[in-house]
């Protein structure tokens, strides 16, 4: 039963110690090289999933690049796992793309700030409520 608990604490990074830790990675797919050959992806971690979706979506956004380091538009999110600063698993979440990311982008509605406002006197309300 603690070893239940201890591997649902690793994968959800609740957990407060270093022994066992989750990552995310993003990973950029280059284009083949001089003669075809594998080039390896781009790497950049994260420590919460929610910032590596978001650079994934931007980085999807931007589509293939033909100038300099050349990227073929695919990006995976990767979930890492670490136990003892040992890499022990790997495990792909999303795989995100150009056309993934304008669909998201064109067909979510996101809230606007006047939305999101909160009257100070709506907060003073609350606040007086909670204090005796």
């Amino acid at each position: 039963m603690a070893r239940m608990k201890e591997l649902s604490a690793a994968v959800t990074g609740i957990r407060k110690d270093r022994d066992v830790m989750v990552r995310y990675e993003v990973h950029r797919m280059r284009e083949p090289g001089q003669k075809g050959a594998a080039r390896p992806p781009l790497v950049e971690e994260f420590y919460g999933l929610d910032r590596a979706r978001l650079a994934a979506l931007g980085y999807g956004l931007e589509g293939p690049t033909g100038i300099g380091d050349r990227f073929t538009g695919l990006i995976q999110i990767v979930q890492v796992l670490y136990t003892s600063g040992i890499r022990c698993r790997s495990k792909i979440v999303d795989e995100v793309d150009e056309r993934v990311a304008s669909r998201l982008l064109n067909e979510v509605r996101f809230p606007r700030a006047s939305e999101l406002a909160v009257r100070v006197a709506n907060l003073q309300a609350e606040i007086d409520a909670l204090i005796p």
